[in-house]
């Protein structure tokens, strides 16, 4: 009786979760949280985690995990931001020698010496 339900639970999920949901869930699992990966696939799957987990600790993964994603998500938009930087403008180097700059009238190795 149990394995019919297992089944029936395997076979719906497959119709439910989203590839990309799976992948979320398997990332969180390589990172090692585990909790993390049991409240995504209870979500993907259609329940309320705070049905199978005390609410201090589904706010504290919330509050983890929505960091961890805004941080990955703000690095990888500097990522494109600086790629597609680089692809728009040629990149270039310039020699520079030691120059002497003038401020009123004055040298800045005069003003500094």
């Amino acid at each position: 009786m149990m394995n019919q339900d297992i089944a029936g639970i395997s076979s719906n999920l497959d119709t439910t979760v989203k590839a990309q949901q799976f992948d979320k869930v398997v990332e969180a699992i390589i990172a090692g949280k585990y909790s993390w990966a049991c409240v995504l696939m209870l979500r993907f799957a259609g329940y309320n985690p705070l049905h199978y987990i005390p609410y201090r600790t589904y706010n504290r993964l919330l509050k983890e995990n929505s960091q961890t994603n805004r941080t990955k998500q703000q690095q990888s938009e500097n990522i494109k931001m600086l790629k597609h930087a680089n692809d728009s403008r040629p990149a270039y180097l310039e020699v520079v020698g030691k120059q002497k700059t003038e401020i009123r009238g004055v040298t800045l190795d005069q003003k500094l010496g």
